[in-house]
């Protein structure tokens, strides 16, 4: 039998240092698009009072996804009864039609920065609410279902 050299452990060691801590809450699913008017909700703790976060949200579709970009508005409720409230627009591909997200056979995966070096109180409940504003061109009532899109994330990942 082969010994492991104490190279291999100095790597493994090395690389779960290295690695960033993450936690993604668990993705919510749409079921045949993401109607209007319909609310994703994320409530999460920071894990730890020294460190500040980033947020991402985390965006699948597939490649049927008739839109370049999407437009998002966000309520961030504080433990304080405090709201900030955003308007978002995020492109989904280049001009040239190209995906900018991640691709994983017919499935787009992007990784939309929401709030970066965010300062949150330790075990204080936050709440994330997230809902698609997408109009068409020149037309003033939104359009009533995103089809394709199959779910959206939260992940929060220790500030650099």
């Amino acid at each position: 039998m082969k010994s492991i050299s104490p190279l291999f452990f100095v790597l493994i060691f090395l690389f779960i240092a290295s690695c960033n801590h993450s936690n993604l809450q668990k993705p919510y699913e749409f079921s045949n698009g993401w109607k209007n008017g319909e609310v994703v909700k994320f409530d999460f703790k920071a894990s730890d009072s020294k460190i500040n976060q980033d947020l991402f949200l985390i965006l699948r579709h597939n490649k049927n996804y008739q839109f370049s970009n999407i437009f998002l508005i966000t309520e961030l409720q504080f433990e304080n009864d405090s709201i900030k409230t955003d308007t978002l627009e995020y492109r989904l591909s280049a001009n040239s039609g190209k995906w900018l997200g991640e691709q994983k056979l017919s499935i787009v995966e992007h990784r939309l920065p929401f709030k970066m070096n965010l300062e949150l109180q330790k075990d204080s409940l936050y709440t994330l609410l997230v809902r698609n504003s997408m109009r068409l061109n020149n037309e003033i009532s939104p359009i009533q279902n995103l089809e394709n899109v199959l779910d959206l994330g939260l992940l929060m990942e220790s500030a650099k």
